[in-house]
């Protein structure tokens, strides 16, 4: 089976624990000298950088959480001066200080080669056309799409958020091999199909690259016989790489993680107790070769297993299963991660609703597809006049669209 970087991808455990172990030791350090965020939760925990000696004492690092990074806003947990940075971004929905992450031209190299093995591992060539329809103004590993097919070969029809009537037509013009998208637009695109009579077999698509929200096994199903395609998933974290740390190959038995530069754990998200291989937690992750913003510890929310027998692609590294669910309450709509708590924060500015609200998700095929947000109002507000009501919809609706990059339904309700 097709492997990117043989050498590393299919090493020996023993090897690849070693190599683990000796990055370890180094995130460590640079972690501890270099960020103050990391030095205090030593220094609380009685810890020390050379009591790390080995992968069993990860045990002893305190875990890191989407909280410590937005209280450290905005370079808190930068471990490089400033102009070492060549890219920063921070991900949209998230309540509260923004996360600023910050990459070097190091990082950016290394993450330019983590979605190509992704894309070799599934079978993708030199000869392929990529046609990559997530959100390039939201989601920056669209543009990794770009820069990864380069190391292959591949080219790349960067179509965007165009409709889905523009993205058919682009396919059946320029010939588009791969289709990297949410999920969900990829449904979007086959109900357009089926609607203008357009016939799979017009189209030379044979794979298609998914993620950025959870999508089941029937979900896959539907797309591989309406499309005509082999359908895999890739994952990543916003806070560390997005895509980029794991991802499917040919066999379809789990995700492969990058281990030689993200050491997984799954815990008990109660307790924090490392489980088994097999066992269902939360996915916690370290980075072991993140220059500018090491995460040690980081608990992900996302929940899975994991499993370290060799796959039958040959690759040694570790598998996790589909994540499908969170230990909190986010929800991921087209791809765009909504949090509750941003939504009660943009709420607390406009007077006459709130605080109470729920969310309803409209599916399609099992997809997260719209979201209509009931938000309590006063009873002063209710007796208003049809248009006062609709305009405070309206402000509503574009307040939360500007917060969350998400457009949603908005209803106003009567408080309990």
């Amino acid at each position: 089976m097709p492997i990117f970087n043989p050498d590393v991808e299919t090493m020996e455990r023993k090897e690849l624990l070693e190599l683990q172990n000796e990055r370890l030791q180094i995130v460590v350090n640079q972690a501890y000298s270099h960020v103050d965020f990391y030095r205090r939760k030593f220094d609380e925990a009685g810890a020390n950088p050379d009591d790390i000696k080995h992968l069993e004492d990860l045990r002893r690092i305190p875990f890191t959480t989407r909280k410590d990074l937005m209280d450290n806003y905005p370079y808190g947990m930068f471990a490089v001066p400033l102009r070492d940075v060549v890219r920063l971004q921070f991900p949209l929905g998230l309540y509260g200080n923004p996360i600023v992450i910050g990459y070097t031209r190091e990082d950016l190299k290394i993450w330019q080669e983590l979605v190509a093995r992704i894309m070799v591992g599934v079978g993708i060539t030199e000869h392929d056309i990529i046609q990559v329809a997530f959100n390039y103004g939201l989601f920056l590993g669209a543009i990794r799409f770009n820069q990864s097919a380069e190391l292959i070969g591949a080219a790349v029809v960067p179509t965007s958020i165009a409709s889905a009537e523009v993205q058919l037509r682009i396919m059946q013009d320029f010939r588009s091999t791969i289709l990297a998208s949410t999920p969900s637009f990829a449904l979007h695109i086959m109900e357009t199909m089926k609607r203008k009579g357009i016939d799979r077999r017009a189209l030379s698509l044979k794979i298609g690259l998914f993620g950025a929200e959870p999508w089941p096994e029937s979900v896959r199903a539907i797309i591989e016989e309406n499309l005509g395609i082999k359908a895999y998933e890739i994952y990543g974290v916003m806070e560390l790489i997005e895509p980029g740390v794991a991802g499917e190959c040919l066999a379809r038995a789990g995700l492969h993680i990058f281990e030689d530069h993200f050491l997984p754990e799954v815990i008990n998200p109660k307790t924090g107790q490392v489980l088994q291989p097999g066992q269902e937690g939360e996915l916690v992750l370290t980075s072991l070769t993140s220059s500018a913003y090491p995460l040690l510890r980081y608990r992900t929310s996302d929940v899975t297993s994991l499993r370290t027998e060799r796959c039958s692609c040959g690759r040694t590294m570790a598998r996790m299963d589909r994540v499908l669910k969170r230990t909190d309450k986010m929800i991921s709509v087209r791809g765009i991660n909504v949090f509750p708590e941003k939504i009660e924060e943009v709420l607390a500015t406009i007077a006459g609703v709130g605080p109470g609200y729920s969310l309803v998700v409209t599916e399609k095929q099992g997809m997260n597809d719209q979201l209509k947000v009931l938000v309590q109002a006063s009873p002063e507000i209710l007796r208003e006049r049809e248009e006062k009501k609709i305009a405070l919809q309206d402000r509503v609706r574009l307040a939360l669209r500007r917060a969350i990059g998400l457009r949603v339904e908005v209803e106003l309700i009567e408080k309990p």
